[in-house]
């Protein structure tokens, strides 16, 4: 029995080893994955600028086939975090610009600096308000309203509501319009509306080009008759930078209020 209890002992102690063995082996494998994972990615900043030199504030700064990307502030700057390490390709834009396309190689743990210089596509504004002109309805043809939302209609990145939409729904009030667009749900909470975009939660509400503080509530105090014309936006894709002020932007609802000139 003596011996047998010695044999028991004896194995005990050699499990224990082993234990102590692989733990002390794990605690320096995590640290080491750890910091390899954190090798592997980089922070790229970038400064862009115009043909001059100026900063360009708002410009959308991309990793292409990646969700990393965000916009300039207004010292043309901008940093991406967590950038994978390796080839890739970086794309600059910004309404007025035209698109920078650039590849780039990013090396492990360091932060590269890059200055990026847009060349504007349009000089003569005559040129601009014609081309706009031409997809307005006759109304506008002699005016510079709704250059903008004429042109983004036809570039088709969004869902666009005109007048003559807005006027066949006959919504009684401005939630009316959003809840025929696909992708938003509308639901109430007491008698105060809430707007959910299918996955998207950081939506911008913009009104005759001016972001709302309060994401909803300029727009629910307009009644339909006095909105001329709505653009939704879904996804990050979509939304165009001069609507997208913070890189997580998602969504946006850009509103413009009637005219009324001959």
């Amino acid at each position: 029995m003596k011996a047998g209890a010695g044999a028991v002992v004896s194995l005990s102690l050699r499990v224990r080893a082993l234990m102590a063995l692989t733990v002390a082996i794990l605690a320096q494998a995590i640290p080491a994955r750890a910091q390899g994972l954190q090798e592997q990615t980089a922070i790229m900043v970038a400064f862009v600028t115009d043909s001059a030199g100026k900063p360009v504030p708002g410009a959308e700064v991309q990793i292409v086939g990646t969700s990393l990307r965000g916009n300039t502030d207004g010292d043309g700057r901008i940093a991406l975090l967590a950038v994978p390490t390796g080839k890739a390709v970086l794309r600059v834009r910004r309404l007025g610009f035209a698109e920078l396309t650039i590849p780039i190689s990013i090396t492990p743990g360091s932060m590269p600096e890059a200055r990026f210089k847009l060349m504007p596509i349009a000089t003569d504004l005559n040129k601009v308000v014609v081309r706009a002109a031409g997809l307005k309805p006759d109304r506008y043809a002699r005016t510079q309203k709704f250059d903008g939302f004429y042109r983004r209609r036809a570039e088709g990145l969004g869902t666009f509501l005109t007048r003559e939409i807005i006027d066949a729904r006959r919504a009684q009030k401005s939630e009316d319009l959003l809840r025929m667009v696909t992708g938003i749900r509308i639901t109430y909470r007491g008698s105060t509306p809430l707007v959910k975009f299918a996955r998207c939660e950081s939506v911008n509400v913009y009104i005759d080009g001016i972001r709302s503080h309060d994401a909803y509530r300029d727009y629910f105090a307009l009644s339909p008759l006095d909105i001329e014309a709505v653009e939704v936006y879904h996804g990050m894709a979509q939304v165009p930078p001069e609507f997208s002020p913070h890189p997580n932007d998602c969504a946006a609802i850009v509103v413009w209020t009637r005219w009324h000139g001959g």
